[in-house]
């Protein structure tokens, strides 16, 4: 009987621990997990919330066994730069259907993933959040995701269906290569004029006259794009656009695109 009554105990402690996290209140969690520290799932859930309230390991991973504990053992992987390991035990969690999602755990996981630039699972767990939750809190990165992935249909069906919640200067940039690698140009120029928190934006054939002194000096910013500020790279990726050099373009947008991935994911 002693036995059965700490079973529901522990049952009613974990829910109202994961009732909590689900929504947000970490110290709640931690405070719970001060009163219950010999159960392995709260101690774990109180090690996720004190990630999500400081943005790194400040404590040392709980023992004991529960099924959040490969999202602990994810977490201390991350930290310690073994992403490789970090995404495998991202999978052991996800396999198992029964896991529970929320904003937290999802968010957390597209964070290591993009880190190790495994898009197709980052992919996987936004649509099954998506699907689960009808929540398109993630619809930024899921649009990331596709343009790595190199599936450049999605990104621009992604963008059509919800463009009031990709109105991003720095996701047209990505659309409009998209385009441009679809092979519809008429389209992309049309992205790229009409960049958000841009005014009065000059036309196309007025943009590739702006661009062309950065153009003639191309060779040796070149030279010097490792010292270059985030304006000067923007410009050269728009030099090489507006004359035609859509794979250096695409590989400068790419690399001045690594600050939306953070951005967006605290990496």
């Amino acid at each position: 009987m002693a036995q059965q009554a700490t079973q529901v105990l522990n049952t009613s402690v974990e829910k109202e621990a994961w009732d909590l996290y689900e929504v947000g209140s970490n110290e709640d969690v931690v405070v719970l997990a001060k009163r219950n520290l010999d159960n392995f799932y709260v101690q774990h859930l109180a090690y996720l919330a004190l990630y999500e309230l400081t943005g790194r390991v400040t404590t040392s991973a709980p023992k004991g066994i529960s099924n959040l504990a490969p999202l602990v053992d994810a977490i201390q992987n991350f930290e310690l730069g073994k992403s490789g390991e970090a995404t495998k035990n991202l999978s052991l969690y996800f396999q198992t259907q029964a896991n529970p999602l929320c904003f937290s755990i999802i968010q957390t996981a597209i964070k290591i993933y993009f880190r190790a630039e495994a898009y197709e699972d980052a992919k996987n767990i936004i649509t099954r959040y998506k699907k689960q939750w009808n929540d398109l809190s993630f619809t930024k990165e899921e649009l990331i995701c596709n343009y790595y992935l190199k599936r450049y249909d999605e990104v621009i069906k992604l963008f059509r269906d919800h463009m009031k919640l990709l109105n991003d200067s720095d996701i047209h940039k990505l659309v409009g290569m998209a385009l441009l690698f679809l092979d519809r140009h008429k389209e992309a120029n049309l992205i790229f004029e009409n960049i958000p928190n841009k005014l009065n934006l000059p036309s196309f054939e007025e943009k590739r006259k702006m661009y062309d002194s950065v153009y003639k000096n191309i060779v040796d910013l070149e030279k010097k794009s490792t010292t270059l500020n985030h304006k000067d790279l923007e410009d050269m990726g728009f030099a090489y656009l507006f004359n035609g050099e859509y794979g250096k373009a695409e590989k400068m947008f790419l690399s001045l695109t690594e600050k939306l991935k953070s951005k967006l994911c605290n990496v």
